[in-house]
């Protein structure tokens, strides 16, 4: 179980975590009225906070679409509180719901509206400011699409955003052979990187742009560097594919942006080294991308947002002549003497037993630095099953997680490690068999990211947000340093500044609602409470002090049903989903 504030105060109270002798205070991102989620993304040194929301509420709705080139009204009009109404625009807030679930549950359908079921907005705690990414103002709504999934993923001041988007959402109207008229909708390009800066954005165009390419945007320093990963070559049935699309004959009934974007369709996610991955499974990546090789990329960019130059770093060997298979290097951050780091495929297949699972072979993924224009592993390999590094500061310390087997099953495990004195830290979690998982550092050499509380045998864990500082090498539970009366628990910290400010994920009862936002009212005319996912912003507090918290035996942690899945499963914190109450010591 979690230590209780008690513990965390004697830790205080002898001086060896004096660093955070202060207490935080919780508030959160002014993001609640926007979307049902809202997640935690990043937090820069002037404050400046991204966070991804989920299922924003009040989309606008192209009633014209959604009638003559769906199937709603057919399937489900009978079920609507009014029909009639329904189809002139206007609707009750449950037909309003039914509308939006049914055009998010068919985002792959040929034709009909898209919905992007995620954005990014930048807040202070006060205002809040949509990041569009490639999404454009139409007519017809007067205001965004939202039909581009924009993730903002870092900041600069608030000056400068980078992160991905998906591509505008394009309406092509096409004649097929029996005379029909076929309205396609579709995004117009792959994944795309872009940078965000005196309100415009611009896209960070890959290496080899093959059918648009494919980028992905992850950090950016204080010299305008920012690194990710891209497309640099493809292979020769990429280019058929897209010879195919050109001739009518060969494409068949249908248009040709219709036809390219089935070459480049398929949404990208990168899993954490606590995940099964294989490097070619559509589960993770899109045909057109395994297809492909990625390599760490950085964009120099001036002061408007213009590309200067691109870097790229290759992978870590040589694959033979008729290897077809998908090889990546990805660059995830960079620090202000322009060193990034990230990981990298060895080429090799390793057989890896995570809880709940006999042995599966999967890809060897190696943490990587790149420096020099070169690529270089990290971490012992004999150590370690697999790795992979995720942020680095300013004073060249690393962090990541490493798989490491424990009575024969593998859970990630935290790693620190110092370029200039090769130090290396593997410290333990709040118990020794504890996945841990590293989001961020900042420059005081303090990490944070989430780790498992309770020692099951469960695949998914309940985990808390921590706190981990290098030099004292203290590992402190963040829900253990705020106030006993704080309502939010915080399941992951995503980010710090040199503030020691911090950005976390929180989970916390609401009212369900229909989509306008409306709280929904029950049967009994009661509402109904559901578990819900916020960012929330916390601030050391200069004088504050360590509450003694006492947790009465019937409000002890208890397992609840699961919730809905979120972004990514956000990773599978819903399926775990734990709760408590704490009280102030009368």
């Amino acid at each position: 179980m979690k230590r209780t504030q008690l513990a965390a105060a004697v830790l205080l109270a002898t001086g060896s975590v004096s660093a955070f002798a202060a207490t935080y205070s919780v508030t959160p991102l002014p993001l609640q009225d926007t979307a049902r989620n809202n997640f935690a993304r990043s937090i820069d040194n002037s404050g400046k906070m991204l966070s991804v929301v989920q299922l924003e509420y009040n989309p606008p709705i192209d009633v014209e679409q959604l009638e003559e080139d769906t199937t709603f009204f057919d399937v489900n009009g009978d079920d609507l509180e009014n029909e009639d109404d329904a189809r002139q625009g206007v609707f009750t807030d449950a037909d309003y719901s039914s509308i939006v679930n049914y055009l998010l549950a068919n985002a792959n359908a040929v034709t009909g509206q898209k919905l992007a079921p995620y954005r990014t907005y930048i807040t202070d705690t006060q205002d809040i400011s949509l990041v569009p990414g490639l999404d454009e103002v139409t007519e017809k709504f007067e205001d965004y699409t939202r039909s581009v999934e924009a993730i903002g993923r870092d900041s600069l001041n608030g000056n400068f955003i980078v992160g991905d988007s998906s591509g505008l959402v394009v309406l092509d109207p096409y004649e097929n052979e029996n005379g029909n008229t076929i309205n396609y909708t579709y995004p117009e390009s792959a994944q795309q990187g872009f940078v965000q800066t005196s309100g415009a954005t611009k896209a960070l165009p890959a290496v080899d742009t093959t059918a648009g390419g494919f980028s992905s945007a992850r950090a950016i320093n204080s010299n305008l560097q920012v690194a990710g990963f891209s497309t640099v070559s493809f292979q020769d049935s990429v280019d058929e594919a897209i010879e195919s699309c050109a001739d009518a004959e060969l494409r068949g009934d249908q248009s040709e942006g219709r036809c390219l974007f089935t070459v480049y369709n398929g949404d990208f996610s990168v899993p954490r080294i606590s995940s099964y991955y294989l490097n070619t499974s559509t589960n993770y990546l899109p045909g057109f991308v395994l297809l492909s090789e990625v390599n760490a990329t950085i964009w120099q960019i001036d002061v408007n947002g213009d590309v200067i130059s691109t870097d790229t770093y290759p992978l870590l060997f040589e694959p033979d002549e008729d290897d077809s298979a998908h090889y990546f290097t990805y660059a995830y951050d960079i620090n202000n003497q322009g060193i990034a780091v990230g990981e990298g495929l060895t080429g090799d297949r390793i057989t890896i037993t995570r809880p709940n699972q006999s042995g599966l072979t999967e890809s060897e993924r190696v943490a990587t630095v790149f420096r020099d224009g070169e690529t270089i592993e990290l971490l012992p390999r004999e150590e370690n099953i697999i790795s992979q590094a995720i942020a680095i500061n300013d004073e060249n310390w690393v962090t990541g997680a490493v798989l490491r087997s424990r009575s024969d099953i593998a859970r990630s495990r935290l790693f620190v490690y110092n370029l200039d004195t090769q130090e290396q830290k593997y410290p333990d979690g709040f118990f020794v068999s504890a996945g841990v998982t590293a989001n961020a550092i900042n420059n005081n050499n303090i990490v944070v990211g989430k780790a498992d509380v309770e020692a099951t045998t469960d695949t998914l864990r309940e985990t808390a947000a921590f706190m981990y500082n290098i030099d004292t090498e203290e590992f402190l539970d963040l829900n253990d340093l705020v106030s006993c009366d704080n309502t939010y628990e915080l399941i992951e910290a995503v980010d710090i500044n040199d503030d020691n400010e911090i950005i976390a994920n929180a989970r916390i009862k609401t009212n369900s609602k229909y989509i306008t936002g409306v709280d929904i009212i029950n049967s009994s005319g009661e509402t109904q409470l559901v578990d819900s996912i916020v960012a929330v912003k916390l601030t050391p507090l200069a004088n504050g002090s360590v509450d003694d918290c006492e947790v009465p035996e019937d409000e002890q942690p208890f397992e609840r049903s699961g919730a809905s899945t979120g972004w990514l499963a956000f990773f599978g914190l819903f399926a775990a989903a734990f709760v408590r109450r704490r009280f102030r010591k009368q």
